[in-house]
């Protein structure tokens, strides 16, 4: 955290002579590259724009969710904003708290270069909101040495992941680092599990509080669950601790998989690379779509921005392929223009594959559900994973809060 606190001193000191125009924007980083990333491309632009004073603050990923509903609702907002694709955007958008975008993002083509899913995550009532930067699959990623030493194969079916957690056991290798701290990381596994019996439509409808959480199809979902804690999958010694700190368990052999989206590779050690393998996460019903996790990271103008013209110059300025790729590579995901020249980083293939073959996207727990109600729901979901809960009694909670927030559902299950 100290790194990211003394860079964001650094970029105050970006354009600092006299120029006509100001312009503030503020962006999430999960690591010190991507923020780096940031910080070259602020310092391009400012050289390109020498009339325009670019004021960017770089934010870690939890501070920044806690600061962007009240950045989004200020009488006098920042003038670009990193956002979420989905319901945060959307959201944003309806409460007019966004810019609408012209059919031509700003004046530029990149519209013409982004898969028709990533456009549809912040097109709202027909319009553009925001501009795609980048998106990235989640993926069970495994230790090589781990599951060869415990005789396993990567799992290509539910089935067998279930047994690999009981041979990885039985080798004294923790079969699953779930970085439980966060929360977030463990919502993954819901989303997926989800994703897989009941599909995208389905999923979708539940986290936006228009499905009661005791809906008959649910059962299945919770008993897949269930034999994942049946069969001692998750490590209850990383459930204290961060996604951060959880990834030396998985390159250092201590544990066997991990579900996670592909940003962590940005902060795998270059040596450990090849100990790492990826795979999708595995089928649980023969007949089911391939919906995969997908979150994209958009940047959008607010509402009020004081800057506007400034504004749409630095969004063309991200649009370029060059600047997409080059904050892409840093964090291990997928620039949202195609045509972006792609890093040879790793797994770079595997992800572009995994997502060319989806049926569709979803953006994750937190991000296509309210922000308050993800909030609640979150650790109702840890203590079922860790067995402190039951699946009835997890539901009739879950329940609970998606009336608290979203309110009755006129008698429908």
């Amino acid at each position: 955290m100290r790194l990211f606190a003394l860079c964001l001193v650094l970029t105050g000191l970006i354009g600092q002579s006299a120029q006509s125009a100001e312009l503030t924007a503020v962006v999430l980083s999960v690591n010190p590259q991507q923020y780096l990333a940031f910080h070259n491309a602020a310092q391009q632009f400012a050289a390109a724009h020498p009339a325009i004073k670019l004021t960017l603050r770089v934010l870690e990923n939890e501070q920044y969710k806690r600061e962007l509903p009240a950045m989004l609702s200020s009488a006098s907002p920042p003038d670009v904003l990193f956002m979420f694709g989905g319901v945060a955007l959307t959201d944003a958008a309806q409460k007019g708290q966004l810019a609408m975008l012209d059919a031509s993002g700003q004046g530029s083509d990149w519209p013409r270069h982004m898969p028709p899913a990533l456009l549809r995550l912040v097109t709202v009532d027909g319009k553009l909101y925001g501009l795609p930067l980048s998106y990235y699959p989640w993926a069970i990623y495994y230790n090589k040495r781990a599951l060869a030493k415990a005789g396993v194969a990567p799992p290509a079916s539910f089935a067998e992941l279930l047994a690999s957690c009981d041979k990885l056991q039985a080798a004294g290798v923790a079969p699953i680092v779930m970085a439980a701290k966060d929360l977030w990381p463990l919502a993954g596994w819901f989303d997926y599990l989800d994703l897989r019996i009941n599909g995208l439509a389905f999923h979708q409808q539940l986290l936006q509080g228009k499905l009661s959480w005791q809906h008959p199809q649910l059962a299945q979902v919770f008993a897949a669950w269930q034999q994942l804690r049946d069969h001692h999958c998750y490590d209850h010694d990383s459930a204290a601790l961060d996604w951060r700190a959880s990834l030396p368990m998985l390159y250092n052999q201590r544990a066997g998989m991990m579900l996670m989206g592909s940003f962590w590779t940005g902060l795998l050690p270059s040596r450990k690379v090849n100990d790492i393998g990826m795979i999708p996460f595995p089928k649980i019903a023969a007949a089911e779509s391939a919906y995969e996790e997908a979150p994209a990271d958009v940047l959008a103008i607010t509402a009020k921005a004081a800057h506007r013209q400034e504004a749409e110059q630095l969004l063309r300025f991200f649009a370029t392929p060059a600047v997409q790729a080059a904050l892409a590579s840093a964090t291990g995901v997928l620039p949202a223009r195609q045509d972006a020249p792609a890093e040879n980083a790793p797994f770079l293939k595997q992800e572009r594959a995994l997502l060319n073959h989806a049926s569709g996207f979803s953006q994750f727990f937190d991000r296509d559900s309210h922000v308050e109600f993800a909030a609640r729901a979150m650790p109702i979901l840890r203590e079922f994973a860790y067995g402190q809960l039951s699946a009835a009694e997890a539901q009739r909670k879950l329940e609970a809060e998606r009336n608290r927030h979203y309110g009755p559902l006129n008698g429908k299950p």
